[in-house]
């Protein structure tokens, strides 16, 4: 089972929708509070092979670049999660099927790309 940690944008629809797609999920404010840096959260998901899933494109962008990970599975359109978090899970589980969680290590992955091709 694939472990996920969403970051504060990723609402609760959404987050049981993975879950019931079969990913173990957490939140991060849930598991950390408010005030833990992004960097720490990166960190902690390398140190527990957990994919972070943000629309922090901004910050992760460069912090993916100089911080091993497990893998960040990135958003742009804020609405996307909760406008069809079933269209959403759908994405993030092809993504896991498409790549292999082992594979998804150090990479950025832009969900909104995916998920317009998956509409196509």
């Amino acid at each position: 089972m694939s472990q996920l940690l969403l970051d504060e944008h990723v609402s609760r629809i959404c987050e049981h929708v993975l879950r019931d797609r079969g990913f173990d999920v957490s939140q991060a404010k849930d598991r950390f509070g408010e005030y833990t840096t992004d960097e720490e959260l990166l960190q902690w998901c390398d140190r527990n092979d957990v994919v972070l899933v943000s629309n922090n494109a901004r910050d992760f962008e460069l912090l993916h670049r100089k911080t091993d990970h497990a893998g960040l599975l990135i958003y742009y359109d804020q609405s996307l999660p909760d406008d069809d978090p079933e269209g959403f899970a759908r994405t993030v589980e092809e993504v896991f099927e498409q790549y292999g969680a082992e594979e998804l290590r150090d990479e950025y992955v832009e969900i909104d790309t995916w998920y317009e091709w998956l509409q196509d």
